[in-house]
């Protein structure tokens, strides 16, 4: 995920352009606010012309690239100074995105998690899979229900839900609610942190019922994911169940889900 507090409608765009197709570009100021607080963006970019937040406390800490008058100026010259650079908010984006690569290099839990649920279910995630989950990994207080993923896939959720049994899948409600428990169970490996703090962060209506939902999907128990031991068991009871050789298959199947907002 990438938090842009950008107002030009063109660096906007190029800063959308500028993001991966799995990942969202967040550039409402409520929601990055939100984001800021309570997800795991990679990125935040700035200009010179967009709001700030001020003492605004971080999740984990997060790079910043601030895009400044006179680097905007410099990549308009260089853009008029080629025969064939294409149009203004490509330019920019193809920039952004060199600069975004650099800034933001390290590895993160989210990468991390993506990778081991890659090894659990013996290949590689689809593109799809890894869009859907990355998205609720990282933002995880927004992704608490169908809605927002229906949203980004310009869907309505009985569409959503239509996709996902036409390639034989679980309903996406099911991929949802377990992403939700592997974000709960990576803050719950800071033991300083308590499981009321976590249902408050994630948006789950009490600690009581954050535990009911870890139980009942899961089998395990707040205390038994914040040991390595149950994050193991989480990730791979998650994968023999629902990204088995037939799940992964159908995944692939949905190679458009969210090509339209990259559009």
């Amino acid at each position: 995920m990438i938090i842009a507090y950008v107002t030009d409608p063109t660096i906007r765009a190029a800063v959308r352009l500028a993001g991966h197709p799995e990942e969202d570009v967040v550039l409402d100021p409520d929601a990055a606010a939100e984001a800021l607080s309570g997800g795991y963006p990679r990125l935040v970019v700035r200009s010179v012309d967009g709001a700030w937040p001020v003492n605004l406390p971080f999740q984990d800490p997060v790079p910043v690239l601030t895009l400044t008058q006179a680097t905007l100026a410099r990549w308009e010259s260089e853009r008029h100074s080629m025969a064939f650079a294409g149009g203004r908010i490509e330019w920019m984006g193809n920039r952004i995105a060199l600069m975004v690569e650099r800034q933001a290099s390290e590895v993160t839990w989210v990468d991390r998690t993506l990778s081991d649920l890659g090894r659990a279910a013996g290949t590689p995630l689809p593109p799809p899979l890894r869009g859907f989950a990355r998205r609720v990994l990282e933002f995880p207080s927004f992704y608490d229900d169908l809605h927002p993923l229906a949203d980004a896939c310009r869907l309505s959720r009985g569409a959503l839900k239509a996709r996902f049994r036409r390639r034989g899948l679980a309903s996406p409600s099911v991929y949802l609610r377990w992403l939700r428990i592997m974000a709960v169970a990576y803050q719950l490996s800071d033991r300083s942190v308590t499981v009321a703090q976590v249902a408050n962060r994630l948006g789950y209506t009490s600690d009581g019922n954050l535990c009911r939902s870890m139980i009942s999907l899961t089998g395990l128990t707040p205390t038994e994911v914040r040991t390595l031991r149950g994050w193991n068991r989480l990730l791979i009871s998650f994968a023999w169940t629902y990204l088995g050789s037939d799940a992964v298959e159908g995944w692939r199947g949905l190679e458009d889900l969210f090509l339209s907002r990259v559009a």
